[in-house]
């Protein structure tokens, strides 16, 4: 009865913390494998990884850091992506990578976890409430993962993009300067914006 009342009690069912965490094993496997375990220091993936034990454990503030790092890319992402597959659009270029055909379909299909990752941060947050507490921990995080990528990612997979920044005159900027133009830019116009409409519809 104990048992049966804790699952009544649950805020996210059973089938989307089991299959959220299997969808994200997957890809955690395949991406060691193919792509190297550096991979994983892409804020998607970290916020993959991290909504697994928000889930499960119906953390708000885990849920709301995950939801303030990566909701503004994620929803640039999505654009990018159904903005050239459905009307042959290049809008940003986040997602070109995914019409590449350098690289097997099925490997580039796993990278499809963008969308059901960005559903999944708003449906918790919802849920869950917004935490405004964690847009200095987001930023804090940031600031570790950028400098930890540049020292063990190499520029072939510019991972976070701390070897080439998607700005055209980002081909000027020394390593030292690219590396703090990105641990402004995205607090600046990640975190910040992500914040205060997380604050505005869920807080």
């Amino acid at each position: 009865m104990q048992a049966e009342s804790l699952l009544s009690a649950a805020i996210f069912p059973l089938w989307l913390k089991t299959a959220y965490t299997v969808m994200t094993v997957v890809v955690l496997v395949v991406y060691y494998f193919r792509r190297g375990p550096a991979n994983y220091l892409w804020f998607s993936d970290i916020a993959l990884i991290g909504m697994v034990p928000a889930l499960w454990f119906e953390n708000a503030f885990l849920a709301s850091l995950m939801a303030c790092a990566v909701l503004i890319p994620e929803a640039l992402w999505g654009v990018s992506f159904f903005g050239r597959l459905l009307f042959g659009l290049r809008l940003i270029g986040l997602a070109d990578y995914m019409f590449e055909e350098k690289s097997p379909r099925w490997l580039r299909s796993l990278s499809l976890f963008h969308v059901p990752l960005l559903l999944v941060l708003l449906w918790a947050v919802w849920r869950l409430g917004y935490d405004t507490s964690v847009l200095p921990w987001a930023v804090a995080m940031a600031w570790v993962v950028l400098p930890v990528t540049r020292l063990v990612s190499g520029p072939e997979r510019n991972i976070n993009h701390v070897y080439r920044l998607p700005v055209p005159w980002g081909a000027e900027l020394t390593s030292g300067q690219r590396l703090a133009v990105l641990m402004v830019g995205v607090p600046l116009l990640f975190h910040l914006p992500a914040h205060l409409l997380l604050w505005g519809l869920f807080g």
